[in-house]
């Protein structure tokens, strides 16, 4: 066995063992590049010309202290644009609470209860949304990841055409030869953004995954590294018992923050704020830039004290090679600098990756298929066609249920923010049933096409249940609705001529 063929044998075992894994975390990630988006949408929120930063941080500061008095701490994150929504958290001793607030009025925001786009990021990297399966969720991300890695890998090394299967496509070929085709193709074409999106997502975990240096090189742990890489110092518990004091204005404070981090000409804004013991002598304010406009997060906290407004600790140009080359991995991951027309070019790439997997998962079982007159299908073949089904066109299908359900569901019903992925789980299992039960080519055309109808009635049902008028949207510049119209569209069209093909190839006697 040469060392192209035990490269192969790697590259295709380690590709099936965790593909359908990999089909998720990529398409759920992909998705989460218009993340703000898809929560606008989700929550119903129209274009708004959102009040300055400093008015932002005061509205936010006066709901908190209205609600949450007794926290131990607070964290504003203001509007950046792309969402325009205020967000507040609380830790308070006997719970958390977090709210959105509207960034104009400061209540809180009056859209549906809903989890947003919060649901595919988090099920991204933790695969389950409960409390309890996040942290084994991020492990088996982990390990699928680096999985992931040796497949890019073995992928490349096996190639002995590499670039010319960067461009060949034979549509009209047998079908295994279109699958490796398509396989080979959108493999080779994203490449690098594999490898980037792959060694950029285990370096988001890496203290998950490897603690041991953090934990002997800083004395104080985690709390201690994620301070150096910011650039400032761990705050100090205060001497005495902290007394009661107002909290500054916040408004001069943010103001002074921003004028400090654009003082080189660059227009850099308040991203987060962290407030420690509100309403105490020892309050303490720790301003973030946002990272909206630049590929890596500047670690330039500012601390600020929290009764007088006074500047007590700058972070700027105290981090080194380190903190830059983690937070530029951690800003590549994400795509928060990216503007609109790179964002959908992450978004291109990303959907390629998912692509690819999914040709990969296809090709394993379309090359060991009986030949015509042999006996039938392998059990482990059986099951390998059927979670093909259920988890590449189920997974498919599920976010279009999830986006339905936000539609249809009453806006007013209780816990319905619960049943939204409620309604994403169930119609993936209906898609892992229905694989079990047929998996030839029949099964696959008939799968695609209720995917493809699914995908279609998402932007019926919003214009249905919310009224809204496209025309009007589009004279108004609502992008975030035309964007979901026009991708729920193109993707049920897309799907839909995938059925077609499917159909034909079925009454040729062929499977998928």
């Amino acid at each position: 066995m040469s060392f192209r063929q035990k490269m192969s044998w790697l590259h295709t075992w380690a590709g099936l063992v965790v593909g359908w894994l990999l089909f998720a975390i990529f398409l759920t990630g992909t998705a989460c590049y218009f993340r703000p988006e898809i929560s606008t949408w989700m929550h119903r929120l129209a274009p708004i010309t959102r009040p300055d930063q400093p008015t932002q941080a005061r509205l936010a500061a006066a709901w908190l202290q209205a609600e949450a008095p007794d926290a131990v701490s607070w964290l504003i994150d203001v509007s950046d644009g792309r969402e325009p929504v205020l967000k507040v958290a609380a830790g308070r001793p006997h719970g958390y609470v977090a709210r959105r607030l509207d960034p104009v009025t400061g209540t809180p925001e009056a859209g549906p209860e809903t989890a947003g786009g919060d649901f595919l990021f988090y099920l991204h990297f933790t695969l389950i949304m409960t409390d309890w399966g996040r942290i084994p969720g991020r492990y088996l991300v982990g390990i699928c990841a680096m999985i992931m890695g040796v497949a890019l890998v073995t992928g490349v090394i096996v190639h002995k055409r590499i670039f010319k299967d960067a461009f060949t496509f034979r549509p009209r070929a047998a079908a295994q030869r279109t699958w490796l085709d398509g396989h080979n193709l959108l493999g080779v074409m994203s490449l690098p953004f594999h490898l980037m999106i792959t060694w950029s997502g285990l370096i988001t975990l890496m203290l998950l995954y490897m603690p041991w240096a953090v934990d002997t090189g800083y004395p104080g742990g985690r709390a201690d590294y994620a301070a150096d890489l910011d650039g400032i110092a761990v705050a100090a518990a205060p001497a005495g018992p902290a007394g009661p004091a107002p909290l500054t204005d916040l408004g001069p404070v943010v103001a002074a923050a921003g004028a400090a981090w654009s003082a080189d000409g660059r227009d850099i804004r308040v991203g987060r704020i962290e407030v420690e013991r509100p309403g105490t002598t020892a309050a303490r304010l720790t301003l973030t830039p946002q990272d909206a406009d630049q590929l890596a997060r500047l670690p330039d906290a500012l601390v600020f004290d929290g009764t007088t407004g006074r500047l007590i600790d700058d972070g700027r140009g105290r981090s080194g090679a380190v903190a830059a080359t983690h937070h530029t991995l951690y800003g590549l991951h994400l795509a928060r600098f990216a503007g609109l027309p790179l964002r959908w070019l992450f978004f291109a790439a990303g959907l390629a990756g998912t692509a690819m997997i999914a040709t990969g998962l296809v090709l394993w079982s379309v090359k060991r298929r009986p030949k015509a007159g042999a006996a039938g299908r392998a059990r482990g073949h059986r099951l390998v066609d059927a979670l093909n089904i259920g988890c590449v066109v189920g997974l498919t299908a599920a976010i279009a249920g999830h986006f339905l359900a936000n539609r249809l569901l009453p806006a007013d019903l209780a816990g319905r923010a619960e049943l939204e992925p409620a309604a994403f789980y169930l119609v993936w299992l209906a898609f892992l049933l229905a694989g079990a039960w047929r998996s030839d080519g029949i099964g696959w055309m008939r799968a695609v096409a209720a995917a493809a109808l699914l995908w279609a009635a998402v932007p019926v049902a919003d214009v249905i249940v919310t009224g809204r008028d496209p025309l009007s949207a589009l004279a108004a510049g609502d992008r975030v609705f035309w964007g979901m119209q026009l991708t729920c569209l193109v993707t049920a069209l897309t799907l839909g001529r995938l059925a077609m093909i499917l159909r034909v190839r079925s009454r040729q006697g062929g499977a998928a």
